[in-house]
């Protein structure tokens, strides 16, 4: 019989604890002060305690009984049926340079990393074969800091990967798994660790090992790094040791799912396999090799992808090319938008979107951006005709939503809400929920979001009642998280109005080499030091985010339009019934309607016109005084805003299905996994 500590390691070790109350739930009974102070990680918890400490746990009240629960609650988890149905869906592996799974396992920046994380959660509720492919960072992005002149720094401590849910991956013999692969004419070697993600394993590659010497041990150091001499040698690993770890662990995918343009090296290391196994000559095994091979672009903008100069490639992947006849020219070629420009660089985009035989954009306004900015890979091809679909992109719902809405939603719509078809008539059981007990409980989140508000940022003057916007992204300067700051006396009467009043929560990151992001971010933080109903909240993390898109009345987003690919953080909102008060880009181009929130007026034209900040908030401010604001306020007898509640169960019943994680992996297996491998590409890109 294994012991209870044995079993309790094994529920920290799979990561269905971070969206399974029922589990995690054990390890806040073990020691509620402990696990806090562990940052709610239950490997950490685990070492404080010792086995005597659990077994005194064990020993309390309810302990135990939580414990039954978790493990009922995993194997309910464990047994769950294929939600694909057939048998023979093929094992897919996905790569990406993120994965935002728990604040505990900090491998994550931000978006990208997030719709990762909930990429595998979804995999595995519907039991899908996949197997995700990433990199361990010893220091990750970097943890944001806030100086006395109001200036984002950054810090880097260190991954303790023994004090993480993660282990060693080890082969059959139980011998931990290492895998190399060429940078230049050295071997960089690469550790595997394994995180389980519920059914899904997450392989993460770490070079900071012995076996490497001091100037290759710190490639997977931190998550995007700034210089290409850098940032080449991580997708190296990513690639070329990703697919490599897949194989030293006996997976054989049948799809390589690239994740953005990091992942492009997947693509060369692919045709390798096909070269070394068939051999075929260059053209046929570049055909073979798309085979199977789906590309999703995130970038609205060519400056998003990764460049790389002739140089630095022949310095550092020429010797690998070379070892299975693979020109350097041609790898350029694949990565040139002008194939014969000798003077132009390697653009990761055009590498996936050469050799995919599928490619999507995050969302159906993004794959329209997507055929207009990368039709240059098909040339004569009209931009209608262009290669390049849409799958939108959605939120795992049970780690989004607050048990407060969730129980609702068991008890009106289904006790599998969460696993519903986004047509399911069931969800019209939202219709049902009571006013009162609707706003009551989003009443007690708006709460529970200024209390973490006055501990996380210092905010002490928020009124628990005041109408409360959110804006948490990162801070590009697209995405313009100082928009509302352009009229300061317009604003200060939003936030004064006497019996009306508004307050704004703010949180996000500047990339570290952003100087432009950094200022904006310098801006917001120094209009919230003079005006207290505006609070940023430092270090924008998966802690930070889950209270404020639980708790905001109002999501907003008001990025440049055409520039926001997607956007996941209002499908968060909504699903919770925060309406969205957003410019129509991403994914409210297609989910807004006037019943689930508002849309910032841009006549922004794609191609045409340039949205125009000063009119577009000026708009913004319009619907705020005339319409948001108002209907917050407008009130019943007792005390509820009916108008407003309408809204709140229009945007769960709506939104919640239609943008989840769930719809978003069937529809991938449905649209591009499947169909990746059993028709030839859509269209050739420029031949080679």
């Amino acid at each position: 019989m294994p012991s209870m500590h044995t079993e309790l390691e094994a529920l920290a070790l799979d990561l269905t604890w971070t969206w399974e109350p029922r589990i995690s739930r054990v390890f806040e009974a073990l020691d509620p002060v402990q696990w806090e102070d562990c940052g709610h990680n239950p490997i950490l918890l685990l070492e404080r305690l010792g086995d005597a400490g659990v077994e005194r746990a064990l020993d309390r009240a309810g302990v135990r009984d939580a414990l039954d629960t978790a493990l009922r609650a995993r194997r309910e988890h464990q047994d769950r049926p294929p939600a694909l149905g057939d048998e023979g869906t093929p094992l897919v592996a996905y790569f990406s340079m993120e994965f935002g799974l728990t604040e505990v396992l900090p491998i994550y920046s931000g978006g990208l990393g997030i719709l990762a994380g909930d990429h595998l959660k979804a995999a595995a509720d519907v039991r899908m074969p996949l197997v995700g492919v990433g990199l361990l960072y010893r220091r990750g992005f970097g943890r944001q800091r806030i100086d006395e002149a109001g200036q984002q720094y950054e810090v880097f401590p260190e991954n303790d990967f023994e004090r993480l849910p993660l282990r060693r991956a080890v082969d059959m013999t139980g011998r931990p798994v290492d895998v190399s692969c060429p940078i230049g004419e050295r071997t960089l070697n690469l550790a595997v660790w394994r995180v389980q993600v519920g059914s899904i394993p997450l392989l993460l590659l770490d070079s900071d090992i012995e076996a490497n010497p001091p100037e290759l041990r710190t490639v997977t150091d931190q998550l995007y790094a700034s210089e290409a001499e850098r940032r080449l040698p991580q997708e190296i690993a990513l690639g070329v040791g990703g697919v490599r770890a897949l194989r030293a662990l006996g997976y054989a995918p049948t799809v390589f799912h690239m994740n953005e343009g990091h992942g492009f090296l997947v693509a060369i290391e692919r045709l390798r396999e096909v070269r070394a196994a068939e051999d075929p000559g260059l053209d046929e095994a570049i055909v073979r090799a798309k085979r199977g091979m789906v590309f999703t672009t995130h970038t609205p903008v060519a400056a998003g992808s990764d460049y790389f100069d002739r140089d630095l490639l022949d310095r550092f992947v020429g010797p690998y090319l070379a070892s299975f006849d693979f020109p350097l020219e041609t790898l350029l070629r694949l990565g040139r938008r002008q194939p014969d420009d000798p003077g132009e660089p390697l653009c990761t985009t055009f590498v996936g979107l050469r050799l995919a035989a599928k490619t999507v954009g995050v969302s159906k306004l993004h794959g329209a951006v997507s055929r207009r900015l990368w039709h240059d890979a098909w040339p004569g091809v009209p931009e209608n005709e262009v290669p390049i679909g849409a799958v939108t992109n959605g939120v795992h719902l049970p780690t989004w939503v607050a048990p407060e809405i969730a129980a609702l939603l068991r008890d009106y719509v289904a006790p599998d809400w969460w696993d519903l078809e986004p047509d399911d008539d069931r969800w019209e059981g939202v219709e049902r929920i009571p006013a009162a007990e609707l706003w009551g409980r989003h009443t007690a989140l708006r709460r529970r979001l200024l209390g973490f508000a006055a501990q996380r940022g210092g905010a002490q003057g928020l009124d628990p009642e005041a109408l409360t916007i959110g804006f948490t992204r990162r801070f590009a300067a697209y995405k313009r998280a100082n928009l509302l700051l352009r009229d300061p006396e317009r604003l200060g009467r939003l936030l004064h109005q006497p019996g009306r009043p508004m307050q704004l929560i703010v949180s996000g990151k500047a990339h570290p080499a952003d100087a432009a992001g950094k200022e904006i971010l310098h801006e917001v933080v120094a209009a919230g030091r003079h005006e207290p109903q505006i609070v940023f909240l430092p270090d924008y993390d998966i802690e930070v985010a889950r209270p404020v898109v639980q708790g905001s009345d109002v999501w907003l987003n008001n990025p440049r339009r055409f520039l926001e690919a997607s956007g996941t953080s209002g499908m968060k909102a909504a699903a919770n019934g925060g309406l969205n008060l957003s410019v129509l880009d991403g994914w409210w181009d297609e989910a807004y309607t006037p019943e689930v929130g508002w849309a910032i007026p841009s006549y922004a034209v794609l191609g045409e016109r340039e949205p125009d900040d000063a009119e577009e908030v000026a708009r913004l401010y319009e619907l705020l005084e005339l319409q948001v604001v108002p209907l917050f306020y407008d009130r019943d007898r007792a005390g509820i805003p009916q108008g407003w509640v309408h809204r709140m169960r229009q945007s769960i019943r709506r939104l919640a299905g239609p943008f989840s994680a769930r719809r978003m992996v069937i529809e991938y297996e449905r649209t591009c996994y499947e169909p990746s491998l059993n028709v030839a590409p859509e269209a050739e890109a420029e031949p080679v």
